[in-house]
């Protein structure tokens, strides 16, 4: 159990699922909430930035949380995904099944695979579309100044933390390996 600031990780990942929370929690509002969705998530993608740095400062071991942060990312990408079908600006009858049909991959190739970068691997290919398409949406229904906040915050993302989009890529690229040798198999 951490105390003081070693804690400061935890929280900040665990904004996260509170972000998806209040994204879902949006779903009422309807349409009209799309900027706010969006600032949240560019609120939740900064902790994402900021977690791993900061616990690595603290040098704090990795809590159930920092354990399950990939986890805990990816429902908020869910939630989003969710807000967007449900508000009617991805197809019902299409986004609902991609999301459920993700979902079920997802869940399933991390109970067996047996291998983290795989499920990772995985789940990252197919959250894809849901954690850039928000920012697409919203450039085509007006919303330009956060699209284009999405725009920036990508391109500041990838200059201040350019050697973790390299790991990242490498994770990935040795996750997909892994799950293609599988297959092949």
């Amino acid at each position: 159990m951490y105390t003081g600031r070693a804690s400061v990780p935890d929280l900040l990942t665990s904004a996260r699922a509170v972000i998806g929370l209040v994204i879902l929690m949006l779903i009422p509002v309807g349409d009209g909430a799309l900027p706010l969705v969006l600032w949240l998530l560019l609120v939740g993608w900064t902790t994402d930035l900021l977690d791993g740095r900061v616990a690595r400062r603290l040098e704090a071991e990795p809590s159930i949380i920092g354990r399950h942060e990939f986890e805990i990312d990816m429902s908020m990408v869910l939630c989003s995904g969710l807000y967007l079908v449900a508000t009617g600006f991805v197809p019902p009858v299409q986004g609902t099944a991609y999301l459920a049909v993700a979902t079920c991959a997802a869940v399933l190739s991390h109970s067996r695979a047996g291998h983290f970068l795989k499920f990772k691997a995985l789940t990252m290919a197919l959250a894809v579309p849901w954690v850039f398409g928000p920012f697409v949406i919203a450039y085509f229904h007006g919303e330009r100044l956060v699209a284009y906040a999405g725009l920036g915050w990508i391109a500041l993302a990838l200059v201040v933390s350019w050697r973790r989009f390299l790991g990242v890529v490498e994770d990935f690229i040795e996750g997909a390996r892994a799950f293609l040798r599988r297959a092949g198999k």
